[in-house]
């Protein structure tokens, strides 16, 4: 594809998205500097938990805009999390919210509203965009928010919260079926926790912006493999990985099968990750995490590997950097999980319902805030 017929996708793509997407979005009241559409929308002024005065709406993406002095956009200074919208149901809404939570406190962020009040807008941007019979996904963001233009954060007013609510499809159905290449990134290495915790869910994507560009280079792929500095096994750049090792007899006795994944200290704790792996239990696979993986221990004969992230759920690789792994077709251990996981995610009951009555959210918001507490 040329880089002509690459910026076509690409429009073509975002067209899309603005023609269904909605965005909540909620601020501080600062003259002259929160964006005007927002200050003169309707809906009350109110004051957030540090005292002061908030404003937030449901616009089209059109319609409004950060201000460029906020420190998410001068330095990538946020925390996100992505949610995933199945049978009209956030899955796993609240495993999503503690680690939001988690981020936040390890950058010294806090929610300015309830987290009542946050759910309570998030159901109505849902209900407001049409999602058809596909996903729909939610990219929820809080910003360390507006700023002056030095790094300090003790000069930033209280933290804006956007949330972008959309469909999503980041493969097509029949790449399930055949699986995808990987490609690697051998200069871009994925950070340990002393430079910058993985566990952190940040807005700093860059390293792995720069790991996609090198290890996916004129090769048509869409995901790269990373490595720690020791040259071990980390994650993709947004997905995280797992290695399957089959032994002999492993058809009638699952505990001849290992599912392999690295160590939490190169990479983000998923939530999909999570789910997988007491998945994987469940079948009576061996589960094993290991800071010792090397790319080599994921291809070759009678290997499976796959990748999970809550865009992509469980994803087949079938080669990486042009090595195959097993007969370069997904596997049966790896296709067991993919129907185990979509069985998960269609299961409403798994999920916050987005027509969930408002009395009956109060107490699905109180059970995680005491949980939390």
């Amino acid at each position: 594809m040329t880089r002509r017929e690459e910026l076509r996708s690409a429009s073509e793509a975002l067209r899309e998205v603005g023609s269904r997407a909605r965005v909540y979005v909620s601020m501080p009241i600062i003259d002259g500097i929160t964006p005007r559409v927002l200050v003169d929308s309707p809906g009350p002024v109110v004051e957030d938990a540090h005292g002061l005065p908030r404003k937030d709406g449901i616009f089209r993406l059109d319609e409004v805009g950060l201000s460029p002095m906020d420190h998410v956009a001068l330095y990538g200074d946020g925390v996100f999390e992505g949610m995933l919208i199945r049978n009209r149901s956030i899955f796993l809404y609240r495993e999503h919210m503690d680690r939001l939570d988690a981020s936040m406190e390890k950058v010294s962020v806090a929610l300015p509203i309830s987290r009542y009040d946050l759910t309570e807008r998030l159901l109505e941007t849902c209900r407001a965009v049409d999602l058809g019979d596909g996903p729909g996904y939610i990219r929820l963001v809080v910003t360390r928010g507006m700023g002056d233009l030095g790094i300090n954060p003790r000069k930033c007013v209280t933290p804006t919260i956007f949330a972008i609510v959309s469909t999503i499809r980041l493969y097509a159905p029949e790449a399930y079926e055949r699986g995808i290449r990987l490609g690697l990134s051998r200069q871009m290495r994925r950070p340990d926790r002393a430079i910058l915790d993985p566990n952190i869910k940040s807005n700093n994507y860059l390293n792995n912006v720069l790991a996609l560009i090198e290890g996916t280079a004129d090769q048509g792929l869409a995901e790269a493999l990373m490595l720690t500095h020791s040259g071990y096994v980390a994650e993709a750049t947004v997905d995280n990985i797992f290695s399957v090792r089959k032994y002999p007899g492993w058809e009638h006795d699952p505990s001849k099968v290992e599912v392999r994944t690295p160590s939490s200290e190169y990479c983000l704790v998923g939530i999909t990750r999570g789910t997988v792996m007491e998945l994987a239990e469940k079948r009576g696979y061996k589960v094993i995490v290991r800071d010792d993986l090397l790319p080599i221990d994921l291809v070759g004969p009678e290997k499976e590997c796959f990748m999970t992230g809550t865009g992509a759920g469980v994803m087949p690789i079938t080669a990486i950097e042009a090595v195959t792994v097993g007969n370069g077709a997904p596997g049966p251990v790896t296709r067991q999980l993919v129907e185990d996981i979509n069985a998960l995610m269609d299961d409403p009951a798994n999920g916050l319902g987005l027509d969930t009555p408002s009395e009956e959210l109060a107490a699905i918001i109180d059970d995680v805030q005491t949980a939390i507490d």
